[in-house]
């Protein structure tokens, strides 16, 4: 009895649990997506160079995300941005098929997208921005199993006119 009554004393005499950390809705995220238009790559230590554009189309409704090798005129994959409804979802185009993700999280520096269970290519997508840096963490599934994937990318350029 004894241990009963420290138990409801120790958990009444601890400090309240800190809030959740504010998220962002759909709209506020799909706002911070259309901010990283620009062009992007990798700074080659880890592999070939890979170059990211990100370009708003469709009258500012998607964001489109190509990925290139060296050459910058093969496709390798593509990521659509857009809403389903009021979901915020990215299509993704790759070479093991067509992934949809939607967005399940957001916060200050990131955006968190998941795969649904049927889903056999992609499991999830990180957007991490910190300055002029975006990482991109994949969970590709391989093989029954989950694989990550990231890569840094540096903003090539600033467009000065917008």
């Amino acid at each position: 009895m004894h241990s009963l009554a420290f138990l409801v004393a120790l958990s009444l005499a601890a400090p309240p649990a800190a809030p959740p950390a504010p998220s962002l809705d759909a709209n506020a995220a799909f706002e911070r997506l259309k901010k990283l238009e620009g062009a992007w790559k990798t700074d080659g230590k880890d592999g070939p160079v890979q170059f990211v554009a990100l370009r708003v189309i469709a009258a500012g409704t998607a964001v489109l995300e190509t990925n290139t090798a060296a050459d910058r005129t093969t496709v390798t994959s593509a990521t659509v941005y857009s809403f389903e409804g009021s979901k915020l979802v990215a299509t993704h185009f790759g070479t093991g098929g067509t992934s949809r993700l939607e967005l399940s999280g957001a916060d200050a520096a990131a955006l968190k997208f998941d795969g649904g269970p049927k889903d056999t290519r992609v499991g999830g997508l990180w957007l991490v921005v910190k300055q002029n840096k975006l990482r991109q963490e994949w969970t590709m599934r391989e093989s029954g199993r989950d694989v990550k994937k990231a890569i840094e990318l540096l903003s090539e350029f600033v467009d000065t006119l917008k």
